[in-house]
């Protein structure tokens, strides 16, 4: 990578991985967290997300949401990632992990707690986790990423909070991330927006730092690139890897930021076989216009 490149790794529904279906194993969500802690400096790892579905079952199986923590802490070691407050990451809430009574799990083991004190954790909604908001800078510059709950589109009250916190962090580049937002299709057929993705999107584009969107939920791939006048445009990128092999072979987004290039290079990559995916849908360059400034 070139000096001042940097990396956003994005970890698509890991729910196979949790729950041992599909032939997922919770040995490939460990290779994705080891992975990225072995690749921190090399690849220069600024933040990582998940994309929701962290569990299968939300609050009925405890063994789902140790599990994750299995592999997701090992991103908090200071020692191996020799960072104080380790690898700056985000725990976005699925649909899945609502089931069978809300939050609850989610909450004991990635809620305000647990995050309070990092000096990457900005805040929350409400009175727990299921939506925040968290900060990294890197190659020069400051962002914001702002975790949404699913199904956020229908909550008015939740987006306007959503909308306030971009506008109080205009000065960072901002990027959202939530569950559900888009349909997957090839491109460059622009994917479909899901139900609560319309929402979304028109409450927050408002903010001229916003210029990027993740999400999962729906099996595949797809993305959408809108044009927002005055040379602003918003990439909205779906990755959702559950129907592959083995619920996903342990296959995630790197997401490699060039200042210089003014780009964003897309790659798709399992830790777990070492295998790159090379088709146009799993790898891809967005440009980024605003690079350098929010």
């Amino acid at each position: 990578m070139s000096p001042g490149d940097f990396t956003l790794v994005a970890l698509p529904d890991t729910q196979c991985y949790t729950a041992v279906i599909g032939g997922g194993k919770p040995e490939m969500f460990v290779a994705q967290a080891e992975w990225i802690v072995s690749n921190r400096v090399s690849r220069n790892i600024a933040f990582v997300t998940t994309e929701g579905d962290i569990s299968n079952d939300g609050n009925k199986t405890t063994a789902q949401w140790e599990r994750a923590t299995n592999a997701l802490y090992r991103l908090e070691n200071p020692e191996r990632t020799g960072l104080p407050d380790g690898i700056p990451y985000s725990a976005v809430v699925g649909n899945h992990d609502t089931y069978n009574g809300g939050t609850v799990k989610f909450n004991q083991y990635f809620g305000t707690s647990h995050f309070a004190g990092r000096r990457y954790y900005g805040g929350h909604y409400s009175t727990n986790n299921d939506s925040h908001y968290d900060f990294f800078s890197a190659g020069g510059q400051d962002f914001i990423v702002l975790s949404l709950t699913m199904a956020a589109g229908s909550d008015s009250n939740l987006l306007s909070w959503a909308n306030s916190v971009l506008q109080a962090n205009a000065g960072r580049s901002a990027i959202v991330v939530t569950h559900s937002l888009l349909n997957p299709v090839p491109w460059p057929t622009p994917a479909s927006w899901t139900k609560e993705g319309p929402a979304i999107y028109e409450s927050l584009t408002n903010n001229a730092n916003l210029f990027l969107m993740l999400c999962g939920h729906r099996h595949g791939e797809g993305r959408r690139h809108e044009a927002l006048g005055n040379g602003r445009w918003l990439d909205v990128v779906l990755a959702d890897y559950q129907s592959y092999m083995n619920g996903g072979n342990g296959f995630m987004r790197l997401m490699e930021f060039s200042l210089a290039n003014r780009s964003i290079r897309v790659k798709t990559f399992s830790p777990w076989t070492g295998q790159w995916a090379t088709n146009s849908a799993s790898c891809f360059t967005l440009a980024w216009p605003q690079a350098g400034t929010p």
